[in-house]
């Protein structure tokens, strides 16, 4: 049992996370080769930035609280808040920038990892799943420090790793996005007859 529970930490860890920083970098690549700046623009750019959000909340819950029954649910809620965002992201993207089968697997890797890693931190956190479940157990409904906490170094890694693949990317996609619309309104204002 604890050889299947080290296997699966190392898929969540090893595995789903590194894999979804590398889909979430070639999606920033495919944004850029279809021309966001100049298509769906600053809108687009600020739906990403709320799907990282609401990505980033679960993930600095899961480093630094235990998993107890709301720590959970604040897992749940974000993974769906990222789901729903996604959908509203795509209705409005679709008709305004070309999106490529590329980025069309890219898209279902983002949208699948976060649900694959909430299913595996459930199963990891089992007796948690079965309290929510069973009306008769009672559940921990406050928020606790994890207890031991990851290593310093596993933590490091986790944080600038998402920092570096997720957060910069983004800002640096909304940077280019508004500056483009703020530069496209000039031009406009510059031609308007006075």
């Amino acid at each position: 049992m604890a050889a299947t529970a080290t296997l699966l930490w190392w898929l969540l860890g090893a595995v789903l996370f590194p894999a979804w920083l590398i889909a979430g970098g070639v999606d920033y690549l495919c944004h850029a080769r279809t021309d966001i700046e100049h298509t769906s623009g600053r809108h687009e750019s600020l739906l990403h930035l709320l799907q990282l959000v609401e990505i980033a909340v679960p993930l600095l819950v899961f480093l630094f609280l235990a998993i107890d029954a709301l720590a959970l649910l604040f897992l749940l809620g974000g993974v769906v808040a990222h789901t729903l965002s996604a959908w509203r992201d795509l209705r409005y993207t679709t008709h305004r920038r070309n999106i490529t089968p590329a980025e069309q697997v890219v898209h279902g890797v983002l949208l699948v990892l976060p649900w694959m890693a909430l299913a595996l931190v459930a199963v990891l956190h089992w007796p948690v799943v079965e309290a929510l479940l069973d009306p008769a157990v009672a559940s921990d409904w406050r928020l606790h420090v994890r207890d031991p906490m990851f290593p310093p170094a596993v933590v490091i890694a986790v944080l600038a790793a998402s920092v570096l693949f997720g957060v910069l990317p983004a800002l640096w996609e909304f940077a280019r996005t508004a500056a483009a619309q703020s530069s496209s309104s000039n031009a406009r204002s510059a031609t308007k007859p006075r």
